[in-house]
């Protein structure tokens, strides 16, 4: 493979159980709870954190950077790794072009080191030191430093140049305000069409995961739980757990029965205390059986909103429609969080972000009546563990 392939094991002195891959030009997202090892996993990469009990393997373009079976481990400075710290790690007593030029193989010169600056918005303030950057400059010259790693020479094809590389991204963007967010996200995104190296980023924000990676790999307590293209691992969770830690608002309980071939029913809620139930059209995969009891999530961005009373002119098959309440409506600019009640199972709740200017075209608020028209696929089910599955 020509990217990136990591198999991870650890027992002290944090539980690391990790396994995923990012191929060449590709950007993975580490996605999770803070404490849960993804800036551990960041550093073992590079090499700069290797337990005394770790098993398994790094290999970057098919080359051994570690190796635990073969007895291979090389050092940080024989790895071609680019690594933005979270808090920058610039040397206070070198200048930013210094810092940048200190990163660079051989066949960099100070003009190439300036046209990477300059590219970075940083043309005028080569000749600073750290402490007279704003953090948001601090943060450019540290991602400068990083690519210069894994960029290919400028000018003469250098050893370096021939080395496999990796891009290792710790949380970049967390400390600058929002154009100067802008500006790295273009930046990025540029870097990926001209270096095709594999690029691994760790970040909180769910937004900026979805945004810049081609795929995320959820982890918690040093597991990655689930991999896969962000809309998917967002829409389908693989387990009540991971849908927990990508944000999912609408997480409900219920049990899954067969219907026509293709189709079942999802029976909303499934606690004794229920003296309503609900039923909802789901496809079935013939994954589940018959009866079982399920938990599952309710994607929003796949739920239609219309006026209390309206009739869809074509309504598609086998969507469910829903009339809800509004329980509340708190405006945040362009999108309002609504909380709605559903009229046929008024002890649940359903959490939308719904554009603002729908609501007003609708004329409703607090207390007004919608109706939801839910997609098949908005919906995905999940059985309920037991402690002997």
């Amino acid at each position: 493979m020509q990217g990136l392939q990591v198999q991870l094991r650890s027992a002290s002195p944090i539980r690391l159980e990790a396994e995923f891959d990012c191929g060449a030009g590709e950007l993975v997202a580490l996605v999770g709870p803070s404490g849960s090892g993804k800036t551990s996993m960041l550093r073992a990469i590079a090499g700069l954190w290797t337990p005394a009990d770790v098993q398994g393997h790094v290999r970057v373009a098919g080359q051994a950077w570690l190796d635990t079976a073969a007895g291979v481990q090389l050092s940080a400075q024989q790895r071609r790794a680019g690594l933005v710290f979270q808090h920058y790690a610039l040397f206070p007593h070198m200048t930013a072009h210094a810092n940048v030029a200190l990163a660079a193989g051989a066949g960099w010169t100070g003009a190439d080191v300036q046209a990477l600056l300059a590219r970075l918005g940083l043309a005028t303030l080569g000749a600073r030191r750290p402490a007279q950057l704003s953090g948001g400059q601090q943060q450019r010259v540290a991602l400068a430093r990083a690519v210069v790693r894994v960029m290919p020479t400028p000018t003469v094809a250098g050893t370096q140049a021939s080395l496999p590389g990796v891009l290792l991204l710790d949380e970049p963007f967390s400390a600058v305000d929002a154009p100067t967010r802008q500006t790295l996200y273009r930046e990025l995104a540029a870097l990926r069409q001209k270096v095709s190296v594999p690029m691994v980023l760790v970040t909180h924000d769910l937004q900026e995961a979805r945004r810049l990676a081609d795929r995320v790999v959820i982890v918690d307590a040093g597991h990655s739980l689930q991999t896969g293209a962000p809309a998917s691992v967002f829409a389908s969770p693989r387990n009540a757990r991971v849908a927990e830690l990508v944000g999912i608002q609408n997480h409900f309980e219920g049990r899954f029965f067969k219907d026509k071939p293709g189709w079942g029913r999802l029976r909303w809620t499934d606690a004794p205390s229920a003296n309503k139930e609900l039923a909802l059209a789901v496809f079935d995969k013939n994954k589940i059986d018959d009866g079982t009891p399920v938990t599952w999530v309710l994607n929003g961005e796949q739920v239609d909103v219309m006026a209390d009373g309206e009739v869809p002119s074509l309504a598609p098959l086998g969507h469910t429609r829903l009339r809800c309440q509004v329980l509340e409506a708190l405006s945040l600019g362009e999108i309002s969080l609504c909380t709605l009640r559903p009229e046929a199972l008024p002890s649940q709740a359903i959490t939308l972000n719904l554009n603002t200017r729908l609501l007003q075209r609708l004329q409703v608020g607090a207390g007004g009546w919608v109706q939801l028209l839910i997609a098949p696929q908005a919906l995905h089910i999940m059985p309920v563990r037991t402690r002997s599955d």
